[in-house]
């Protein structure tokens, strides 16, 4: 601990320790617990759905309601925002490189044909045999009507889960070091208070979500690789790369 100390500030070791401890709790969960078939066992679930799917939207959304009315002040300090928006963007760019698209297939679509996968035909039909042999994306794969099958799948929905989630602990780092500032917002800016309770609440169904997918989804090694590049992230920009721009910098820890 002493080590992480001299290297992290306390509102790093914190979320650290919670994710890798979460992810640790359900690989033992699945592993001696048996855990029942529930309604979050299904990828139809309502939080699965309409929040994870479209997690980026939902981090965009109540990163920059945050940005606007906290952090800036209602734009008051311009600089504060571009420097905040300007953060959310290298953030925004990794987990797209990561999921969606990186110069073609994402980088996880990458990992999964480098360890051996591909899309494989359902059907004996020539000409789309042949379409298939030349696909290295998964969801161009399943609209083609293949199957993306034999590689290491890292879990995305971890990926995003963890990096969204330390970028929220990054940039609500005020409210861990003066918690009394928080309290006077319900009193003193109703829309400030409200804009700061979205991210947390974002931030605690995403933890719920971390748990339930290392509970439900993708194997161990999946969640391990997925957990891995959730925290790649934050660690190459949080602790790299924005400390040593000034012109990004770090948010600070008060208001």
């Amino acid at each position: 601990m002493d080590s992480l100390k001299s290297i992290l500030k306390p509102h790093q070791i914190v979320p650290l320790v919670l994710y890798l401890s979460t992810v640790l709790t359900a690989f033992l969960y699945t592993t001696i617990g048996n855990p029942p078939d529930t309604y979050f066992a299904s990828k139809r679930n309502i939080f699965n759905v309409f929040f994870v799917k479209v997690g980026w939207f939902w981090v965009t959304l109540v990163f920059f309601a945050h940005l606007y009315f906290v952090r800036s002040k209602r734009l008051q300090n311009t600089n504060t925002f571009i420097q905040g928006t300007l953060r959310y963007a290298l953030m925004t760019f990794y987990w797209y490189a990561m999921t969606q698209s990186f110069f073609g297939p994402s980088i996880i679509d990458r990992v999964y044909v480098l360890s051996g996968g591909g899309c494989s035909p359902l059907t004996q039909d020539m000409t789309s045999t042949i379409k298939i042999a030349s696909v290295f994306e998964q969801q161009a794969c399943r609209r083609l009507g293949g199957s993306w099958v034999g590689g290491h799948d890292v879990s995305g929905h971890c990926l995003m889960l963890i990096h969204s989630s330390l970028f929220f602990w990054e940039e609500l780092n005020w409210v861990f070091y003066t918690t009394q500032s928080f309290v006077s917002m319900k009193l003193n800016d109703i829309a400030k208070y409200y804009s700061t309770i979205a991210v947390i609440a974002l931030g605690g169904l995403w933890w719920f979500m971390l748990f339930m997918t290392g509970t439900y989804f993708h194997g161990h090694f999946e969640i391990m690789s997925g957990t891995f590049f959730g925290l790649l992230g934050w660690a190459i920009l949080y602790l790299g790369v924005f400390p040593k721009i000034p012109s990004i910098g770090l948010p600070a820890p008060s208001l």
